[in-house]
């Protein structure tokens, strides 16, 4: 799954201010780990008080009943569109966009504990060399603890595929790419519904499977990316809350994991950047996105803008 931003999806789970199940699905989805802390919080309030709590994510008037006994699972669908590939600073398929699906089941095992697989499956918007026959299916899978302090820690694996990769060496452009982190953040909520997020997540590569000789990332190589984030509802626009304002931005490092316009693997300040997204909650299952993001780089990254922006679009589904 893209920490890169995919942010449409990414923008999607920003909707923690309606709806704590909702935002805690998309923020693990999207590695928002801050947000997703503070849903998971939100999630164990309103599991011990509301009869359908784990049906709706919402904290309705009910009658007071048991905590939930048994695990509870919840799933979030979206559809996404991005105006560009960004993953990690890097323009993936330069002068092309990309489509993509996400179906991100989730266990609470319990009130401070989920596990989220966000299955991520994505194709080139157009001809771009041979990327319009680039396809992605990412399969990750993320824990997540959080404590009623606020504090939250995580841990996950995933899985990349790439399908006619633009470039190198692979057979047909094919690729592999394993890879685990860790992460800890931080969530407050103050007055009138805002929320302040914070978080550092590592990111480390292992290489590929031994039959794989054509993996996409420098084996060994890793990637460092602290976060600062905030949910605000714009209760300007609807007072019921549904219409929230999910600033993010981030300042990332890379340890010989990019490659330069000169195929050197390099070091240092990857890049900076920052996403805009503004989610309504139509309903209690369906939600849209849309934003505008930026990325600056002063690496010479391969294929990519010193500077870049792009924007996108997400309609979701929660259940």
């Amino acid at each position: 799954m893209k920490t890169i931003t995919r942010v449409a999806a990414f923008a999607l789970t920003a909707v923690a201010a309606t709806t704590s199940l909702k935002a805690l699905d998309n923020a693990v989805q999207q590695e928002d780990t801050q947000q997703a802390a503070a849903a998971l919080r939100d999630y164990s309030k309103t599991n011990a008080t509301s009869t359908n709590a784990v049906a709706t994510g919402k904290d309705v008037k009910a009658p007071v009943v048991p905590a939930a006994t048994t695990p509870a699972f919840t799933l979030l669908v979206s559809e996404n569109y991005d105006s560009r590939y960004m993953f990690r600073g890097v323009d993936v398929l330069a002068g092309t966009g990309l489509l993509s699906t996400t179906f991100a089941p989730t266990w609470h095992i319990t009130a401070n504990d989920a596990i989220t697989v966000p299955l991520w499956y994505a194709t080139a918007v157009k001809s771009n060399k041979n990327a319009s026959a680039y396809r992605e299916l990412d399969i990750p899978v993320n824990y997540l603890h959080t404590f009623d302090s606020g504090f939250n820690l995580g841990a996950g694996y995933t899985l990349y595929n790439y399908f006619n990769l633009p470039g190198g060496n692979r057979p047909g452009g094919t690729g592999i790419q394993n890879e685990v982190n860790v992460t800890a953040g931080y969530s407050k909520a103050l007055k009138n519904g805002i929320t302040l997020n914070s978080s550092l997540t590592y990111y480390y590569e292992l290489g590929t499977a031994n039959q794989y000789t054509y993996g996409s990332i420098n084996p060994g190589s890793s990637f460092l990316t602290p976060s600062l984030g905030a949910t605000i509802p714009l209760n300007f626009i609807k007072k019921d809350g549904s219409v929230t304002f999910n600033p993010n931005t981030q300042y990332n490092f890379s340890f010989v994991y990019n490659p330069n316009q000169n195929g050197t693997y390099v070091s240092g300040a990857n890049n900076w950047q920052f996403q805009l997204p503004v989610t309504w909650q139509v309903t209690k299952v369906w939600s849209v996105t849309g934003y505008w993001a930026y990325s600056y780089q002063g690496l010479n990254l391969y294929n990519t803008g010193t500077s870049l922006g792009w924007a996108g679009c997400s309609v979701g589904m929660s259940f």
